[in-house]
């Protein structure tokens, strides 16, 4: 009998709440997506809850239809999170050795990562990811594990991120009322980056950039692992609102306009107008589009305003120089029209957009950039927990 291992996730976006079950093959290296479930963030803004009640039901909505589909009850999981609030810094630890005469362990490896926890961080927040960088072992840097050698002077650089500590009750509470146990609570920028990155990437330099609905996550990546974490409070939405306003639409047939011209413009045999009847709009609308006023005129100021954004933290990262693999886009704002040429043109680095890796199962539903951040949270989950039973 082959061992396997079922993981879950629930990935708190800023436009849908996804909930993944995969069933992962520790003999065959692949995962099978056995449920995928999304509904639209109700209480939920930027991320955040704004009301609790309706977040708590809006996470039963998604949890509910994805044990239909897996055919048994989902008691933990999993859970990302991205909003405004997540902040990122850069922290150093130093120890002595405890005994010098032996083999540094796993004991001095605790001491050194809580030294450099030993931060000031502001009122209201606190720490959920501390992740070594690397390590230097008596002035020997560059260590990427120190366990096994022996030394008197153990040091750790480390990136630290932090989130609002009311924030998290509030969501530890919707869980509570749900009965799920949160097995793990991790930033989305590093579980996307599971799914959306390769090893070469993530150690040459990378910008991760995931273009969610109401809100952007910059994940900056360098000699293997995070330096740099910020969220933009801007995104893919509010490409949908311009449309919406611009084009007298509701926001539903806007989405519809902006997901279908990408379609029509890599045909490239097109009319500058065409009839708004093809887009399947929940009014009967017998106007006539123009694509140059869609595209040129309203989608793109708003890309390249998300894209200026993006450059500017990038320099303000302090890392601009360190990112020679460029940009790697995900989420469901890198499904936008002309995406790549309008960042070519804003931000002078080469990008590519990323998908999840093959997997198995319910492919059809999830193999697009908007469920990167959903993959990368089974693949965190295994990561985390590798023993398959």
């Amino acid at each position: 009998m082959p061992h396997s291992k079922i993981i879950n996730g629930i990935d708190i976006g800023s436009s849908k709440v996804t909930t993944i079950v995969g069933q992962y093959f520790e003999d065959e290296d692949r995962f099978n997506i056995i449920a995928v479930s999304a509904v639209p963030s109700l209480g939920f803004r930027k991320g955040q809850i704004i009301n609790l009640d309706q977040a708590t039901q809006t996470i039963i909505q998604s949890v509910e239809a994805a044990e239909r589909m897996a055919g048994f009850q989902i008691n933990n999981a999993i859970v990302s999170l991205a909003a405004p609030h997540i902040q990122s810094l850069n922290s150093q630890g130093v120890v002595a050795i405890s005994n010098p005469n032996s083999e540094i362990s796993p004991t001095d490896i605790d001491r050194v990562i809580e030294a450099a926890k030993a931060i000031s961080i502001p009122v209201g927040k606190e720490i959920i990811h501390v992740i070594p960088r690397k390590f230097t072992v008596d002035g020997q840097e560059g260590v990427i594990d120190p366990i096994g050698m022996t030394g008197i002077r153990l040091e750790v650089e480390a990136h630290i991120i932090i989130a609002s500590t009311p924030a998290l009750k509030n969501l530890y509470k919707c869980f509570e009322e749900i009965g799920i146990n949160v097995q793990s609570l991790v930033y989305s920028g590093l579980s996307t980056a599971l799914s959306a990155l390769t090893e070469t990437e993530k150690e040459l330099g990378v910008a991760l950039v995931d273009i969610g609905g109401s809100y952007t996550t910059l994940t900056i990546f360098n000699e293997g692992s995070p330096c740099y974490s910020f969220v933009i409070p801007i995104g893919a939405t509010n490409v949908t609102n311009d449309l919406a306003i611009g084009l007298r639409l509701s926001l539903e047939d806007a989405e519809k306009i902006k997901l279908k011209l990408v379609k029509i413009i890599e045909n490239k045999k097109f009319e500058d107008e065409v009839d708004m009847s093809q887009f399947g709009l929940a009014t009967d609308d017998k106007r006539k589009l123009s694509l140059q006023t869609a595209v040129s005129g309203i989608i793109k100021p708003r890309l390249e305003e998300i894209f200026a954004l993006i450059n500017n933290e990038i320099v303000n990262s302090g890392f601009e120089s360190t990112i020679p693999a460029g940009i790697v886009l995900t989420g469901g704002g890198a499904l936008t029209v002309n995406v790549k040429e309008i960042s070519s043109n804003v931000i002078p680095l080469p990008l590519r957009i990323s998908t999840p890796p093959k997997i198995g199962g319910l492919v059809d539903d999830i193999l697009n950039p908007a469920y990167s951040s959903s993959v990368g949270l089974l693949m965190y989950g295994l990561k985390q927990n590798p023993k398959a039973v």
